[in-house]
This record gives structure tokens, C-alpha cells and sequence, in this order.
């Protein structure tokens, strides 16, 4: 096999290009995915998860993909430069131990235990030796596909062989792929993404396979990481809790009542009025909305023949502002044991 390559200035501007974008790109995306579904559970900047998702995401793209382009594309324009007559007509000779690179002055046997980097980005073959610069070799340079890949194959086998290793395979699309789709479902995402991840692990130790099962299951935990998050700060949210606490207060009044004209007092504890039968609520919606794990009662207290009862609010804390009292008149409250602190 033997390639004729000549190359123009504008063909190594497009390989820049197309090497700088493409260069572990899909790591790029993954870590960029992650950072963002972590900080949209975390910061609020709208109600609306998705909008959330992706007004973070227009954000952090030129940290992850912008700035190492540039740095990426910075770094192999000066590898560029430091090559004598880039443009000159090279010919390549693939033999078992390395390329013969004719037309350079003198000529390069360039051994394959010397290349640190050989692939395909756009239109373009590339060989980057471990001593610095590179090899830029268009496809159209070659007389087919099968040609291609056959270059490919002998510099990537060779490559191997020198490390005592199996050389990569290219990516190719694999129709079990198309799984990821379940992956991107919430709910059902989590369960499609672990088992993705563990097929992708221990039986077809496919990168593509562990990276959709990884995706997939840190959808569902972002999705509903900022549901929870939208729930436990949203004041809209706490605000229909208070409401709800009120009107449960305004009908434990009605149960203590009642309670009394059965029993001839007032009960020690919220929890005499429950009953197998009973409807009444007694545990305060407000403390559920600020993540209390175990369930919090409304303050009772009895006095005598009197009693407080009223509900902490959006704080947590007994006896400020936000504190929510059974909504009475005080022509109710005279006829009632019902009193406010």
C-alpha cells in the first residue's frame, strides 16, 4: 500500500477544526451532563426543571466544550508551525514495524512504537508521534473506504503489537443501542440505566453501554432531586401547606370540642381524639415541607379547662410571626376552651 498526500494550509485549518471539537467530546458531554443536573437540583433559578436543565447547561458549555477547544485547537496550530513545509507532496508506506514517510528532508521511517495518537476525525487521517507534531493525511487521498480502513487497521494493529495489547475497535452503532431511549424516561430511566450499566460492565464491557446506563439513572436522580428541591423551598408550596394547616386547626377545634362534651374535659394529647374512625388529622403539613423525616404533630397544650393549639409555620419555630391559629371570631372563642398565646 502506498498513499500520495498533499495537503493545503486550509486542510489543516479544517483539521484543527474538527480534532479540537471532537477530541474526547463524549466525555466532555458526560461530565457536563452531571455537573448540570447536580447544580439544577441545587439552585432555583427556575421553577420549571427543564428550563432549569437547560439555562445551567447554555451556561457551563463554553467551561466544558468551548474553553478546551480553543486550548485544544491553540495547542496543534503551534504543533503546525513547528513542522518544516507541512504542505509538501509525502508519500506513506505501511511495512510491520513502522511507516515509511517519503518527501521529507530526509526521509522518516516513522516506527509505530514511536506514535502516541493514530484516527479518523472529518475528512481526515491523522499520526501524532510522541516526539511532537503530527501527520495529516485526507481520506480523498485514498482510493476507498476498504483502503481506509485497512490503513487504519495495519497502524492501530501495529501500535498494539508493540505494547502487547489488542488494538481498539472503531465505534460502530450496535442496534442494542437504541435502549438508551428507555434511559432517558424518568422513573423507568433509573431501572433501564442500572441495567444498561451492568450489561455494559460484565457482559459487553462497552463503554457506550455503561455511559447511556450512568445517564439514564442520573436523569431520574436530577429530575426528581429538583422536584424535591422546588417542593422543600418554594414558597408558593409552603403557602398551600399553611393553608391546608389552617383549615385542618379550624376542624380540631370542632374535635376537641367534642371530645369534651363525651369525656367532661378537655383531652392531655392530640392523639386521644384519633380514632380507628376518626378522619382527624393531627400532624402539622408545614414540618413535612422542611424535611422532617419523622411527622410532627400541631402544639397542644391543655390549661385547666382551657388548651392552646396552633401550628409552628414555614420556620419550624413556636411562638414567631408565621405561627398559624385555628381561625376563630372572639364571640367563638368565648363559648370555646380554645386560647391564644
Amino acid at each position: 500500500m502506498e498513499i500520495v498526500v498533499e495537503t493545503t494550509e486550509h486542510d489543516h485549518n479544517d483539521f484543527f477544526r474538527n480534532y479540537s471539537l471532537r477530541r474526547n467530546l463524549l466525555q466532555r458531554l458526560f461530565i457536563l451532563l452531571i455537573v448540570d443536573l447536580i447544580l439544577s437540583a441545587f439552585i432555583p433559578i427556575s421553577s420549571a426543571c427543564l428550563v432549569n436543565f437547560l439555562f445551567l447547561g447554555v451556561i457551563l458549555a463554553p467551561l466544558f466544550i468551548g474553553i478546551p477547544y480553543f486550548r485544544l485547537k491553540t495547542k496543534i496550530r503551534k504543533a503546525y508551525d513547528g513542522i518544516l513545509s507541512p504542505t509538501d507532496l509525502r508519500t506513506y508506506k505501511p511495512f510491520a514495524s513502522g511507516i515509511e514517510i517519503a518527501g521529507e528532508i530526509p526521509a522518516t521511517f516513522l516506527r509505530y512504537e514511536d506514535i502516541r495518537q493514530v484516527g479518523r476525525t472529518g475528512n481526515f487521517i491523522f499520526l501524532i508521534p510522541k516526539l511532537g507534531g503530527y501527520y495529516l493525511l485526507p481520506v480523498w487521498c485514498f482510493s476507498s473506504i476498504e483502503e481506509i480502513e485497512h490503513f487504519l487497521r495495519i497502524v492501530k494493529n501495529g501500535i498494539a503489537n508493540t505494547k502487547g495489547v489488542a488494538a481498539k475497535e472503531p465505534f460502530t452503532f450496535k442496534p442494542g443501542y437504541l435502549i438508551g431511549i428507555l434511559c432517558l424516561i424518568p422513573v423507568i430511566g433509573f431501572f433501564a440505566g442500572l441495567v444498561v450499566l451492568i450489561l455494559g460492565i460484565v457482559h459487553y464491557k462497552d463503554k457506550v453501554f455503561i455511559i447511556m446506563g450512568a445517564i439514564g439513572m442520573l436523569i431520574t436522580i436530577g429530575t426528581y432531586g429538583s422536584m424535591i428541591y422546588f417542593v422543600q423551598t418554594s414558597g408558593i408550596v409552603k403557602d398551600g401547606f399553611a393553608n391546608i394547616a389552617q383549615i385542618q386547626l379550624n376542624d380540631l377545634v370542632k374535635d376537641i370540642e367534642f371530645y369534651k362534651l363525651q369525656n367532661g374535659a378537655y383531652p392531655d394529647s392530640l392523639q386521644q381524639i384519633q380514632t380507628k374512625d376518626s378522619f382527624t388529622s393531627i400532624d402539622d403539613p408545614t414540618q413535612a415541607i422542611n424535611g422532617n423525616k419523622k411527622s410532627v404533630t400541631y402544639q397542644y397544650q391543655r390549661k385547666g379547662n382551657k388548651y392552646f393549639l396552633f401550628s409552628v409555620g414555614k420556620d419550624g419555630k413556636p411562638n414567631t410571626a408565621d405561627d398559624i391559629y385555628p381561625n376563630l371570631t372572639n364571640g367563638d372563642t368565648s363559648k370555646l376552651g380554645f386560647i391564644r398565646k
